[in-house]
């Protein structure tokens, strides 16, 4: 117990080092974050939780790289993987968050056709998989850029990511990014001060229907996204999530 406790204050410690660099990213791999969500209504109400680890981190021409995994359970044995990252550029102090890169939505959704495909009883092969695969194109990613001393005034411009597949088309939209100042954040994993605030709107399109989240986020130093709320258009917030921990 003794040594977990000094394990943990070490974890804590060095975070805090970090967190006086420029960069809203974690740069020491292995970093385990725990995160807890909650759905605030609907059926889905209820508390879930998700990690985001650090796979990898690497630094090519002066810019630096880390590659996170993140893994969600959904009920006692369904795993959604996902994978996001960070770069960061001393010479500019510009930290870019990759949230949804194209090749990670596609792998997203052929994974949820697959598991779609299998739970109703139809076998899967390799080759069915590769001929999803080339059926399959997306094109842009959603980035985010949360530079070291953020103007609200700066004008952020939108992004996209689209999806072919055969006659459908699936879209997620990154629009109306503002810079919100700074706050104070606390959650479990503790007190973060001057955490960068960015609000913006993701609308999701696909032939089914379209959604629009209006979504607030808090990025600290060293650390990455320590809290999230989505909310609708009226500012109801529907859902919350915290870092928990961190750990190695």
């Amino acid at each position: 117990m003794i040594k977990k406790a000094i394990a943990a204050l070490a974890i804590l410690m060095a975070m805090g080092t970090s967190a006086a660099s420029a960069q809203y990213m974690c740069s020491k791999q292995g970093t385990v974050f725990t995160y807890l969500e909650k759905v605030l209504e609907g059926e889905d109400k209820g508390e879930t939780e998700s990690t985001a680890t650090v796979v990898s981190v690497t630094t090519a021409d002066g810019i630096e790289t880390a590659v996170m995994e993140e893994v969600q359970k959904i009920g006692d044995f369904t795993e959604i993987k996902t994978s996001n990252s960070y770069t960061y550029n001393p010479a500019t102090g510009l930290t870019v968050y990759n949230m949804v890169p194209g090749e990670e939505y596609k792998k997203t959704i052929m994974n949820m056709l697959i598991e779609a495909a299998r739970a109703s009883g139809n076998n899967v092969s390799d080759s069915d998989i590769a001929e999803l695969d080339k059926g399959i194109t997306t094109k842009g990613d959603l980035v985010l850029d949360l530079p070291a001393e953020a103007d609200p005034a700066t004008k952020i411009p939108n992004k996209s990511l689209k999806l072919n597949m055969g006659p459908s088309q699936m879209s997620m939209n990154l629009w109306n990014a503002k810079y919100a100042g700074y706050e104070t954040v606390e959650v479990p994993a503790g007190k973060f001060e001057n955490c960068l605030k960015v609000t913006y709107v993701i609308k999701t399109t696909s032939p089914e229907a379209t959604e629009k989240q209006y979504v607030t986020e808090w990025f600290a130093r060293g650390v990455g996204s320590v809290k999230q709320t989505v909310a609708d258009k009226k500012g109801n917030v529907a859902k919350e999530t915290v870092l928990k921990s961190i750990s190695e």
